[in-house]
């Protein structure tokens, strides 16, 4: 049995992502006490700008990265597990034989070396695993490529 552990990015993604919301609506808040009421055309665009990169950030924080990326995998000799937002979230299992493969994609990233690698399941992709988030990346990829072939 071979278990993803999860690198301080992210954890510290996660905090960002959760702590975001939080301390934008304080923020605006704060910018709302100082008009005293009057909401004239500027105060305005400010709080539709500031709800809409706050929703932004939140549906890519939370759905996208945390739901998909930082899940952490659990493979057993027979099927792989894979528990959604850093583990805690909803458990999903496959077994080895009803996946099709795995494709890699390489990604260069402010001067690092990252990858991606997605289980495909009926052409789909049914769970992305990313270098970023996992301190024993490759030791996941390679029992992984032991247990599947690799797709172009």
């Amino acid at each position: 049995m071979v278990t993803s552990k999860f690198s301080n990015t992210a954890y510290f993604y996660s905090v960002l992502v959760v702590s975001f919301p939080v301390i934008s609506a304080y923020l605006v808040r704060k910018v709302i006490s100082f008009t005293n009421g009057d909401y004239n055309w500027q105060v305005k665009v400010f709080l539709i700008f500031s709800g809409l990169i706050i929703l932004a950030v939140v549906i890519w924080g939370i759905l996208i990265e945390m739901n998909i990326r930082m899940s952490k995998f659990i493979l057993f000799d027979e099927k792989i597990e894979i528990k959604q937002m850093l583990g805690i979230g909803t458990k999903r299992e496959f077994n080895w034989k009803d996946l099709q493969g795995f494709v890699i994609r390489d990604f260069k990233v402010r001067g690092q070396h990252q990858e991606h690698l997605y289980l495909i399941k009926n052409d789909k992709s049914v769970a992305v695993m990313s270098s970023l988030y996992m301190t024993n990346y490759m030791e996941v990829r390679n029992h992984i490529s032991d247990k599947l072939t690799l797709l172009n």
